[in-house]
């Protein structure tokens, strides 16, 4: 038996189990934690009903855009975007992290940011302190195996649940279309990834050896920094997943960004 599998699979059922059970306690406020971040997330339900998101992903091709242009649209950035922001002077409206690695290992930068609401996974608040600008959320990584054929799921009620896709800009998505945005254009959604040769490998995790070349900044998964194995595969069908999703709501999920490898979405011209 592959001993990847072997390992990944008990931690799915245990991880599946506690998020059923958190859920409960989600859904009906059984927890003063979860009762009052959900009530803060209410608040943001179709707070920007009709107007365009932008959704801003690390790829390189990042580089080549002039983000200033984005201050016209509803912003999410997510993961180490403070290191192009700063460059910038630009906070995007929300700042979004679902991967545990970039979490504990960007915690200090993450705690500091003040501009953006931050939208995070419940299950990483031992890293990401409450706040007045940040929101948990239910977010589910189990719900469905995904080898499964139907993975990954879509939520259209983000106030009670959203869903892992194996990017974080599946989960900007489901936040963009609960903010009630249309449309919603994706940046820097590059699915262009080289693994070096010296990386050290721990299962699906990746820690890296030196400077990072699939991302807008040599720092974001630089020296000491741990990722996971990049699934250019599933990333595609999650997105494939989204763009079903939000058509089925008449919202235009499109991509604006230059260069990359992701398909079958339609191309807006709106940043070039």
């Amino acid at each position: 038996m592959n001993l990847t599998y072997f390992y990944r699979a008990p931690r799915y059922f245990i991880r599946k189990l506690i998020e059923e059970l958190r859920s409960i306690s989600w859904r009906y406020g059984l927890y003063s934690l979860h009762k009052n971040h959900k009530k803060k997330l209410l608040k943001l339900k179709n707070k920007h009903k009709g107007k365009p998101c932008v959704i801003i992903g690390s790829g390189p091709s990042i580089k080549k855009m002039n983000i200033n242009r984005f201050k016209d649209h509803i912003s999410i950035g997510c993961n180490a975007f403070y290191l192009l922001g700063k460059k910038y002077n630009f906070s995007p409206n929300y700042y979004t992290v679902e991967d545990p690695c970039p979490a504990e290992d960007n915690k200090d930068q993450i705690n500091s940011l003040k501009q953006s609401i931050k939208i995070i996974p419940l299950d990483l608040k031992k890293f990401i302190s409450d706040g007045e600008n940040t929101i948990y959320v239910n977010f589910k990584r189990s719900s469905i195996f995904y080898k499964n054929k139907k993975f990954p799921l879509y939520s259209d009620k983000f106030e009670e649940y959203s869903f892992w896709g194996g990017t974080v800009l599946y989960f900007n998505i489901q936040l963009a279309q609960y903010l009630g945005c249309n449309p919603i254009k994706l940046v820097g959604v590059d699915l262009n990834y080289k693994i070096p040769k010296n990386v050290i490998k721990k299962g699906n995790i990746l820690i890296s050896l030196e400077d990072d070349i699939n991302h807008f900044d040599p720092e974001y998964f630089g020296k000491g920094k741990r990722w996971h194995l990049p699934e250019v595969g599933r990333m595609q069908k999650a997105f494939d997943t989204a763009y079903k999703n939000t058509k089925k709501s008449n919202i235009d999920l499109v991509n604006s960004g230059l260069d990359g490898n992701l398909k079958n979405l339609p191309r807006d011209k709106t940043f070039l």
